[in-house]
């Protein structure tokens, strides 16, 4: 690990409370040290961050710096996008409001960037999915991260550590689509780029927001036919059936693609089967994420 590195930290948040401070004193415990850390905080109530309170605290933390970014009214995507593309950092991290991570968490993920060339990375978290279901198991952890399970899920979490390269290079996320995270990870492990995935518990995160099912459906649709060549054939047929609101074309499960065996069940009028032992808990499972 290079011990010079500086981490560009973005956090989309809202006002100075409670859940940013959380989130900034775990961040001031990291083991590299919190002066390697630039902090971005892109909020939608920037005012609030100019306070006595807030400013002791920020400049209490060690931080190198502390910047505030006006996001009111911006979309999410556009004012992480402006948050991550400034600066001169070479590794930029996403974290969400609110999350408290491990004071290895920095350390264990630009462990994992090196040690397997990878061009982002992130750890075990207990975001979950967006059903609140458990998305670690016991099968998942053994199993190698792979591009496979991004036409499925979405197994990476909030928090993680990406290139500036690879951020640049792929324009960042893209605003015309709901789940602008899964997408942008798709893309990257498309591109060539390689994911890591710390097989520690280092990122303690709310679950995700739950969508109505056929919004969830629509989000999921829309992922698909964004990227055709990336889904098999019956996974493609499924998202535009959706899309043209053909009867026979259900959400699916939250935060999961049908499978091509999926698709033909549901074509065929029947109930598509639930993958119980990659999803659900079985006997001993850790209850991480």
């Amino acid at each position: 690990m290079n011990t010079n590195t500086r981490i560009r930290v973005v956090i989309r948040c809202r006002g100075a409370g409670a859940d940013i401070f959380r989130t900034l004193v775990s961040l001031a415990c990291q083991t590299v040290g919190p002066q390697r850390l630039s902090i971005v905080l892109a909020s939608t109530q920037p005012q609030q961050h100019y306070g006595p309170e807030a400013l002791l605290l920020q400049s209490s933390l060690g931080f190198h710096s502390v910047e505030v970014l006006d996001a009111a009214g911006q979309h999410p995507v556009k004012s992480i996008n402006a948050a991550m593309l400034e600066g001169q950092e070479e590794t930029l991290a996403l974290v969400p409001e609110g999350a408290r991570l491990s004071p290895r968490f920095a350390a264990r993920c630009l462990e994992a960037l090196e040690r397997q060339q990878a061009q982002a990375a992130f750890p075990l978290h207990t975001a979950g999915t967006p059903d609140n279901s458990p998305l670690i198991t016991a099968w998942n952890r053994v199993r190698p991260f792979s591009t496979e399970q991004l036409t499925r899920c979405n197994p990476i979490g909030p928090a993680a550590l990406v290139r500036r390269e690879a951020w640049e290079r792929l324009g960042g996320l893209r605003p015309d689509l709901q789940l602008y995270l899964w997408d942008y990870w798709l893309r990257l492990a498309l591109s060539g780029g390689g994911i890591a995935r710390v097989p520690e518990l280092l990122a303690y995160c709310r679950p995700q927001h739950k969508l109505p099912p056929w919004q969830d459906g629509q989000a999921k649709a829309l992922l698909v036919t964004s990227m055709p060549g990336a889904f098999e054939p019956d996974a493609c047929r499924w998202a535009l059936a959706f899309l043209r609101d053909e009867a026979w074309a259900k959400p699916f499960t939250p935060g999961i693609i049908p499978s091509p065996r999926e698709v033909r069940a549901m074509y065929a009028g029947q109930s598509a089967p639930h993958q119980a032992p990659v999803w659900g808990w079985g006997p001993g499972d850790l209850r991480t994420a």
